[in-house]
């Protein structure tokens, strides 16, 4: 873009204040276009291998690589299948992709086929924290014990169970989530840090037994278009993959190589495409023996009872609290990452402002531009910013409402904040043909101190097989790479996945057990990098409210909070 285009783009920060009417027209026009790319810097940026040499690579026996890669398919592979192109992979990325596989492989039982009366039973396992008669302090770590058995109430030898754990204390909304350690012979470990002092109640669930998991592997790795999409005119099917049964058009993306196909219509050509969206689940996916393994109530997150008491009393710590710093970048990712304490989140890392009122939201918000990018998870942090930053008008652009994009500005305080799907496979009815990849986006930003993006990849993967979800975000990751090289100021917030609800008829496209192992892949390729997190994971699973794909307005108050104390770490 030449350099009257790109002076045209800091308008809206430099007319005179005097001029409010010549103000408020010219930057509704340049906020318009600028959402669509007209305004944006379009710099071309080199895509070399070079770029890694910041990212951590995982360090692998390239001799044992090749073993594996005799017994089983390569991980670029299934990617190939579904028509990635090889020759778009740098060394370092088929490493990393390997490396990432083996870590979220999953402990599974010793016979392929386990009779259901043999799997695990949450009516039939208590679990019992130890050294219970020990006077606990906060700052204490509280570690639980179980052992799983099956219907019959006899131990189970293996593990592979998927758990939640939290501990909370009702009267002063408080809580914390716990983490899980598998010992793979039938026991399981479940630690705490007690961070507050008082009664502390303990609370873990069975979400999915090991032998059920089994089943969402198996339907992960054969159904890969279990959940399927249309394009309409003359509607044909479309996905990430389709058998070639009949003449395809190919609508892969061309820069990041992202794939996406549709049967093309008998009567038209394949540019004749209007609209796109969902069009279903393919459904009788579980025969009547494996949905026994997915029943509510019964065994799908079911709620374990306790051995004797299920609580203990912690004292205040006798040593003085540490204090925390302000929230920047460069901070680890711990776990747990934080609690409640009278419903507010509090982190390990750093410390929190609460933005309690309009004004110290507009405040913070004040000469800032805002890119909100993901899926409706995300579209929630736009509706609360809108609702409560006065002066922060949405644009009628004639969008979807669940889908956008969405853009909405405050011209007195030169505040910008859009929000924008982040692509393909996003599940909605309908959706525009100019619906863009978050990588395309993030290439044409130009960042700095005062742009602040948040993005989020999650929900609608969870369908799609785990090799895809890693290539979109060694897409996403390179992209943030080069901005950063590009504007080291830019602040970029990854938002992470949450649990959601998991009722039988949703659980074979959208469990929590697929989102934990896509949010561990995410975790895991983004360590190292200059980003920070926003743990919504942890945020659901410790509170209170029951769980819900759209957390509830408290919940998602707190994650404005923690997100606005990076945008602002001054703020007094």
């Amino acid at each position: 873009m030449d350099g009257q285009s790109t002076r045209k783009s800091n308008l809206l920060f430099s007319i005179h204040p005097s001029h409010f009417t010549l103000l408020v027209l010219t930057a509704l026009l340049l906020l318009i276009l600028n959402l669509y790319g007209i305004m944006y810097d379009k710099t071309a940026i080199p895509g070399s291998v070079s770029e890694w040499r910041r990212y951590p690579v995982p360090k692998f026996n390239h001799t044992m690589m090749q073993k594996v890669e005799t017994r089983n398919p390569h991980w670029t592979d299934r990617l190939i299948q579904c028509g990635y192109q090889i020759h778009s992979f740098t060394p370092e990325e088929r490493s990393e992709g390997t490396s990432l596989m083996k870590m979220i492989k999953w402990p599974k039982p010793p016979n392929s086929a386990v009779p259901f009366q043999k799997s695990s039973d949450p009516a039939h396992i208590h679990f019992v924290i130890l050294n219970s008669a020990k006077t606990f302090y906060v700052g204490d770590q509280l570690q639980v014990m179980l052992q799983m058995s099956d219907f019959e109430g006899h131990p189970k030898r293996y593990g592979g169970d998927y758990l939640q754990a939290r501990i909370h204390t009702p009267a002063l909304k408080a809580g914390s989530a716990g983490t899980i350690i598998d010992n793979e012979n039938g026991f399981y470990y479940v630690n705490f840090t007690l961070s507050w002092p008082g009664k502390v109640e303990v609370s873990i669930s069975l979400v999915h037994s090991s032998e059920g998991i089994q089943i969402l592997k198996r339907l992960r790795e054969e159904r890969i278009s279990r959940v399927y999409f249309q394009s309409t005119l003359q509607t044909t099917r479309c996905n990430l993959y389709l058998p070639q049964t009949e003449p395809l058009c190919n609508f892969t993306d061309p820069k990041t190589g992202e794939p996406w196909f549709c049967y093309k219509p008998k009567n038209f050509s394949c540019s004749a495409r209007i609209k796109r969206g969902l069009a279903g689940f393919e459904k009788n996916l579980l025969t009547g023996e494996e949905k026994r393994y997915f029943q509510s109530r019964i065994n799908l997150k079911q709620r374990i009872l306790p051995s004797g008491t299920g609580y203990i009393m912690v004292e205040p710590s006798p040593r003085p609290t540490p204090a925390l710093g302000k929230c920047v970048r460069g901070q680890p990712i711990v776990s747990p990452s934080g609690f409640y304490y009278k419903d507010r989140w509090m982190s390990m890392t750093c410390n929190i402002y609460h933005f309690d009122t309009p004004a110290k939201m507009t405040d913070c918000l004040r000469q800032k531009r805002v890119y909100l990018f993901g899926d409706s998870t995300m579209r929630q942090w736009f509706e609360y910013l809108i609702q409560m930053v006065p002066g922060l008008k949405t644009l009628d652009l004639g969008n979807p409402i669940k889908l956008g994009p969405h853009l909405a500005v405050n011209v007195e305080n030169n505040t910008v904040v859009e929000f924008r799907p982040h692509g393909l496979p996003i599940q909605f009815r309908t959706f525009p043909r100019h619906l863009r990849y978050i990588s395309n986006v993030l290439d044409e930003l130009r960042g700095g101190e005062n742009t602040t993006i948040a993005i989020t990849l999650m929900a609608h993967f969870t369908p799609f097989p785990l090799e895809v979800y890693i290539r979109r975000i060694q897409n996403v990751r390179r992209s943030i790479l080069q901005l950063l090289d590009r504007n080291p100021d830019t602040l970029v917030v990854i938002k992470t996945a949450n649990v959601r609800e998991n009722p039988p008829q949703l659980v074979p496209y959208y469990s929590d057990w697929y989102a934990y192992q896509i949010d561990s892949v995410m975790r895991k390729m983004f360590t190292g990098i200059n980003v920070v997190f926003v743990d919504a994971w942890e945020m659901t699973i410790a509170h209170y409210l029951p769980h819900n794909i759209h957390p509830g307005r408290i919940i998602i108050k707190n994650q404005i909070d923690e997100f606005l104390s990076y945008v602002c770490p001054s703020v007094k």
